[in-house]
């Protein structure tokens, strides 16, 4: 008996080892100089002294800047260091997957899910994105709540409460709907749990109270000492308006991605269709959109039909899988706000651990063993068609970028690969300015801005002249803010600006529309001259008088 246990435990950790080699295996893919730059020249501002919201403008919440800050300090401030970070938090989410998986269906089918959630994460290049911890938490309340239903233990309760607040630190909006799901889960299991026991309705809706009580509270013990803090140093209007107002108005206008088309066009019907998935984006994100709506679709009819017939299974999976559902319901609001890979992806992960129960479920329900061969095999194929494209990427990746080598000569991008004109820009800059001095890094026009390189800043190792480093559709395209940077920039007596030719958007929402605001560019077309130009990134210094 302790052979075979010795054994079991040795294939799992082989098998989490394999784990951890897929999620390491892009960690050399080329730096984001925008999503990934912004996380990481936070958390340097953070590390120099600077406050988020008073010092420099940005939409987040805290959580993934401070956490950076303190790794940076104890690791090294570079690129790789926060990748490595990333890829601890992904495997995370994994093991999280895992023990919520183990505990509401099997061993078997949780290290099927498992092995899901990391091909899923693994096709992911955008490091230090801050839905990674919020959801690897989130993972974690879950399981808590689980431990909860098993033991009935309170303590359970406290821990899952502490663990949304953590939540909120990083994501309020998935703290948000964390939150919801753990409430709805205790008033239901509570409820029908006590209504089996055939005791009184109101004596088990005070007993939910007294759990609720216990979840919110701690959720507050962890929310506001922290965001306290925040307010303190920031104030809350500034937090108020960047973290809450703006993303909650005007954040989608700018931002919006169109959802895939409800019928696609030119699809092969025969075997040709795994080619033509595996080399066509559009089919891939048609797939992966659609099949998540049918799959939550299943989930709360199922639900809607368990209630309404009385055929409440009075189990841990069935409260649990209700609760993964309601939150994977929330998660794919990130999708309908900008739908692509990386928005898509945390209801994706939950969406497997939905579908598995109600798979099982299903294929109980058919007697014929050919007819439930069929059935499960149709299951796994379409679901497995979602991965073909993301597959593709993840192969030529790691074809183009080995995890074994280096691929950049500049010191806070830790090997990660640069592009060439980048690395020949920073290392100009970090000749000619001395360390401390500010300069500005801005696009070639400012009255139509998609994104920006932000982690130009954190690469050369040089402060930014202005609060809005990060030049945001629909912020830095106005007058106002317009002239707060030029504002800024005189009073830091800023010497040297980069700019950098980032393609024009054409997305379908108003990033594409230009603001009709040029003061920016036509201060620095007045005030410095261009001196030497690397492919996408010009130079330009301040004009002698």
């Amino acid at each position: 008996m302790q052979q075979i246990q010795f054994q079991s435990k040795a294939a799992l950790f082989l098998f989490l080892s394999c784990i951890l080699c897929v999620l390491f295996a892009q960690i050399k893919t080329p730096f984001l100089y925008y999503d990934e730059g912004f996380a990481v020249f936070n958390a340097a501002r953070i590390m120099d002294g600077d406050a988020p919201y008073k010092d420099f403008w940005t939409i987040y919440p805290p959580g993934q800047f401070y956490i950076l800050a303190v790794i940076f300090k104890t690791f090294g401030t570079t690129l790789l260091v926060a990748r490595i970070y990333d890829t601890i938090v992904r495997f995370v989410i994994v093991i999280g997957v895992y023990l919520i998986a183990e505990k509401i269906i099997s061993h078997n089918l949780a290290l099927l899910a498992c092995a899901v959630a990391t091909f899923l994460l693994g096709f992911a290049d955008s490091y230090t994105y801050a839905v990674f911890p919020a959801l690897a938490l989130a993972l974690l309340s879950i399981l808590s709540l689980v431990q909860f239903i098993l033991t009935g233990k309170r303590r359970w309760v406290l821990l899952s409460g502490m663990l949304i607040g953590m939540v909120t630190l990083f994501r309020w909006d998935i703290g948000l709907y964390t939150g919801i799901s753990v409430t709805l889960t205790i008033i239901l299991s509570n409820y029908f749990y006590r209504k089996q026991e055939t005791k009184p309705a109101a004596k088990s809706l005070f007993t939910a109270f007294e759990l609720l009580s216990m979840l919110f509270g701690a959720t507050l013990i962890i929310v506001i000492p922290c965001y306290g803090y925040i307010v303190y140093n920031s104030g809350f209007e500034n937090l108020w308006t960047q973290m809450v107002i703006f993303p909650a108005t005007k954040l989608r206008d700018v931002r919006w991605l169109s959802y895939p088309a409800l019928i696609p066009s030119d699809v092969p019907f025969s075997l040709s269709i795994f080619t033509f998935i595996a080399t066509n984006s559009e089919f891939s994100n048609w797939l992966r959109f659609y099949f998540l709506i049918v799959i939550y679709g299943i989930a709360v009819s199922n639900f809607t039909f368990s209630i309404l017939r009385k055929h409440i299974v009075f189990s841990r999976q069935y409260f649990i899988t209700t609760t993964l559902t309601i939150l994977g319901i929330f998660l794919f609001a990130l999708a309908l706000s900008r739908y692509d890979y990386i928005h898509v992806l945390p209801a994706s992960i939950i969406a497997f651990l939905v579908i598995i129960p109600l798979v099982r479920q299903a294929a109980s329900c058919i007697n014929n063993l050919v007819f439930k061969y069929y059935f499960l095999t149709a299951v796994i194929v379409l679901f497995s068609l979602t991965f073909l494209f993301p597959l593709r990427n993840l192969v030529t990746s790691i074809k183009n970028f080995s995890p074994l080598g280096c691929y950049s000569h500049t010191g806070r991008a830790g090997c990660i690969y640069l592009s060439k004109d980048q690395e020949q820009a920073i290392d100009f800059i970090r000749t000619y300015t001395r360390d401390g001095e500010s300069i500005f890094v801005g696009n070639r026009r400012h009255d139509l801005i998609s994104i920006n390189d932000v982690g130009f800043y954190f690469l050369s190792n040089r402060p930014s002249a202005t609060k809005y480093h990060e030049l945001h559709p629909g912020v830095a395209t106005t007058r106002s803010v317009q002239e707060v940077i030029v504002q800024d920039i005189k009073s830091k007596s800023v010497n040297w600006i980069v700019l950098v030719n980032v393609p024009n958007s054409e997305e379908p929402n108003a990033s594409a529309v230009s603001s009709g605001v040029h003061y920016l560019d036509d201060f620095i077309h007045s005030t410095y001259t261009s001196m030497i130009t690397y492919g996408n990134y010009e130079i330009w210094k301040k004009a002698t008088k």
